[in-house]
């Protein structure tokens, strides 16, 4: 970590929401009998590098689940258009420096992993948003609920898109990235980014990564090899459940 970016207020924010258009009512959703948010909550509260965790919703149900768990939560404007404009909110609120973005469908990652991104995004001089990245296979590249990135030179990303990219054209065996659910923002840049008008591609593409691409902002990535099972429909549960089991397995033995 950079000198610089020592001492700064660092704040965790899961963004919660009933309302998924892919999975409704996901954060409530139970994975080996506990509620996602729940989970990524604990993963969250394990780190090292975030200075407080809230949980950011607009949905009563969330609400009382958080009250009825202890959990820390923040009740945010219902008109927000995506998770990184409601955890905005919390970032400005709580006056922090930085927002890391943790998406609440991501509930076998380890607080190893959050601290070790938040490490590695911090080595970057200047960004507007670092986000996470893994290798993935061809066929893993088709599956629509991945988001694959383009990289360029110095860590930076070119596109992100949910169609495999790039394009095969010569049969040359590219290698496809997907988005990992991580990002840290500086308060400005995550300011400015809720400031910034709904962009034509990403109402295409269902992605608000392409409105910082449309909008000229410095997206970084760091690489990550930490296996993972995000959730973002119904039908990923059981895939989670069992990575989640052979996790626990191995720590018994």
């Amino acid at each position: 970590m950079r000198e610089e970016y020592k001492n700064k207020k660092v704040v965790g924010v899961i963004p919660a929401r009933m309302a998924s258009s892919r999975f409704h009512g996901k954060p409530l959703a139970k994975i080996l009998g506990k509620e996602m948010v729940q989970w990524v909550y604990e993963i969250c509260m394990g780190c090292k590098l975030l200075n407080e965790v809230y949980v950011a919703t607009d949905h009563e149900d969330i609400q009382k689940f958080c009250e009825s768990k202890s959990i820390r939560y923040l009740m945010t404007a219902p008109e927000h258009k995506n998770c990184s404009e409601r955890s905005n909110e919390v970032c400005q609120r709580l006056g922090a420096d930085f927002v890391v973005e943790i998406q609440g469908d991501e509930p076998t990652l380890l607080p190893a992993d959050i601290d070790d991104f938040v490490n590695r995004a911090f080595d970057f001089s200047q960004f507007d948003i670092v986000t996470q990245y893994a290798d993935i296979t061809e066929e893993q590249a088709n599956y629509p609920h991945n988001v694959k990135i383009v990289l360029g030179a110095e860590g930076r990303a070119l596109f992100f898109s949910r169609c495999p990219i790039p394009y095969n054209f010569k049969n040359r065996q590219p290698k496809y990235y997907k988005q990992v659910g991580l990002f840290l923002w500086p308060a400005d840049a995550i300011r400015r980014f809720s400031q910034t008008p709904k962009s034509y591609l990403e109402s295409i593409e269902d992605t608000h990564m392409l409105r910082m691409i449309e909008n000229g902002f410095d997206i970084r990535l760091v690489h990550t090899t930490i296996k993972n099972v995000g959730v973002d429909v119904p039908e990923d549960i059981p895939e989670a459940e069992e990575f989640l089991r052979k996790r626990q397995a191995a720590v018994v033995i």
